[in-house]
């Protein structure tokens, strides 16, 4: 999520904001046209990474996410932009929902307890000429002084995917080398992003929320469940 405010009279320290970067200014920051990213195939991008973690350890935090998320549409309901309640808030409780088991997981399985998740963490491109407040943001503590960028969650309705990859540049940029990761999400559907400075890569969408996800477990844990897997890559490759 990111501040639509203009920066007028020196409001933020960077000069315009994600949200108010139309399409073609985008393209010409991050040096191509977003139309021309063509998604992977989740298995083909899981492949090229080990994660380390026993298929026990994984099932366990799968289980944990696919729980959180059917008790949170029972609490919350269905998000869908057609329903009269539908609010952004929704979507960003639902990432949260999602998100945080595995993240426990992982820092428990690795003692990586220098990852931390920032909400509505401040972004500043190296040249103050973009920048913005992502609403989850995953980041390595190096020091007391010194952090790297991991990963960002960006499910802004409309927007998602031009701020996500402007949030990734970005990222990039500040840590200097590495990879950076980043996830956009409709709440419904979830894509992971990779940037190492040169270019992006994106997989496929991830189905990780469905209706009948309650009564179609085994559907959700051969699909919806990469979701798991793709955010240990992350976590583990990012920074």
């Amino acid at each position: 999520m990111d501040d639509d405010s203009s920066n007028e009279e020196g409001k933020f320290v960077w000069k315009t904001s994600y949200s108010n970067i139309g399409e073609e200014e985008a393209q010409r920051r991050l040096g191509f046209r977003i139309q021309s990213l063509k998604p992977i195939a989740v298995d083909r991008i899981l492949a090229e990474v080990n994660d380390g973690f026993g298929d026990d350890h994984v099932l366990k935090t799968k289980e944990k996410v696919y729980n959180q998320i059917l008790q949170y549409l029972e609490i919350e309901g269905y998000p869908t932009e057609v329903e009269p309640d539908f609010k952004e808030a929704s979507i960003s409780d639902l990432i949260y929902a999602t998100i945080s088991p595995i993240l426990s997981d992982f820092i428990r399985k690795t003692g990586r307890k220098d990852l931390v998740l920032r909400s509505e963490k401040e972004i500043i491109a190296t040249d103050k000429e973009t920048g913005g407040y992502e609403e989850f943001v995953v980041v390595d503590l190096i020091s007391v002084t010194e952090e790297r960028f991991v990963f960002v969650v960006d499910g802004t309705v409309g927007k998602a995917m031009r701020q996500c990859l402007l949030a990734m540049k970005d990222m990039r940029d500040n840590n200097g080398d590495g990879k950076v990761y980043g996830f956009v999400t409709t709440g419904e559907l979830w894509q992971m992003l990779e940037y190492d400075g040169k270019s992006f890569r994106m997989t496929d969408s991830i189905p990780v929320v469905f209706r009948s996800m309650d009564r179609e477990k085994e559907r959700w844990m051969k699909e919806g469940s990469l979701l798991v897997n793709c955010m240990n890559m992350a976590l583990k490759r990012g920074g």
